[in-house]
């Protein structure tokens, strides 16, 4: 079967496309985080907001290096999915079902704040309210001098991302974005298994930055 990156926009929403994703096996849900957060393990610091948690796998692996972890998603079954897998490995992190455009009226602070995947659902044209209003809620959680680590499609992905310019842009005022590279982000074993050929290398083609909130 053919995969169609481009299929999400069928949806009425994103909640239901994401939902659907979930039901069946989703391309990002790899079971660890993603290659680029082990390089920076001693640069997260607690507390950890892992918005966009999904499954919760990146959450979990910094829980289990004793970090205090929320991680949010709006969809309800993949948070019942992570909460099932921080029972089974004996650990502790508040996962709840939040929507990441809310994060303007959420009294919590972090010092770190994990993106795997969330700010390049919001790269079309007419979604670019949306994004300014997340990385607003983004900066309104995050302590002063707290760090984002970001992983994002760049703009070559069929599924819509960033390019290294319109991330300078996007957190021009008030961030300093202090390294960016661009890595190939891993894919679930499975879904390429159902969809052979969905990406035509060995991953999709991802920025992983690492931008610091300086005010």
């Amino acid at each position: 079967m053919k995969y169609d990156p481009k299929t999400m926009q069928n949806y009425s929403s994103a909640h239901e496309g994401f939902t659907e994703h979930y039901n069946a096996t989703p391309p990002w849900d790899i079971g660890k985080p993603q290659a680029p957060y082990l390089t920076v393990i001693d640069q997260v610091k607690s507390p950890v907001l892992d918005a966009g948690c999904g499954t919760g796998s990146t959450a979990l692996f910094f829980a289990a290096r004793e970090l205090e972890v929320t991680g949010i998603d709006f969809v309800e079954c993949a948070i019942q999915r992570a909460r099932i897998k921080a029972a089974e490995q004996s650990l502790s992190v508040n996962f709840l079902v939040k929507d990441a455009m809310t994060l303007n009226d959420w009294n919590e602070r972090f010092a770190s704040v994990i993106d795997s995947g969330l700010l390049h659902i919001y790269s079309k044209e007419d979604q670019r309210q949306d994004r300014t209003r997340y990385v607003q809620g983004l900066a309104h959680v995050l302590k002063p001098g707290g760090r984002l680590f970001l992983l994002s499609f760049t703009d070559e992905a069929p599924e819509g991302g960033v390019s290294e310019q319109e991330l300078y842009e996007i957190f021009a005022k008030g961030w300093e974005i202090e390294s960016v590279q661009q890595v190939i982000g891993e894919i679930n074993q499975e879904f390429l298994a159902k969809h052979p050929g969905a990406y035509q290398e060995a991953g999709p083609k991802m920025w992983f930055a690492v931008i610091r909130r300086t005010d």
